[in-house]
């Protein structure tokens, strides 16, 4: 499988953690490190042994994760 085809699933183009980081401005501990990952159940996709996200799925947790934030202040 060439390098195209890698960063491609199901059409949609996968970033690594120096990208994604920078795009949505979150720390490249929190996506580099599977703990962080885990912890916070950020979206991720395993290509061997690289990691990398899809931008939508990103942009979808972070506002997931804004509502979260409000619902609990609210409380």
């Amino acid at each position: 499988m060439n390098t195209s085809n890698l960063n491609h699933v199901l059409g949609e183009q996968l970033i690594d953690v120096r990208q994604a980081a920078l795009m949505f401005n979150l720390p490249s501990y929190w996506l580099s490190q599977a703990k962080e990952r885990q912890e916070r159940r950020i979206p991720h996709y395993r290509v061997g042994k690289l990691v990398r996200f899809k931008p939508n799925e990103l942009e979808a947790w972070i506002a997931a994760q804004q509502t979260s934030h409000e619902g609990a202040a609210d409380a």
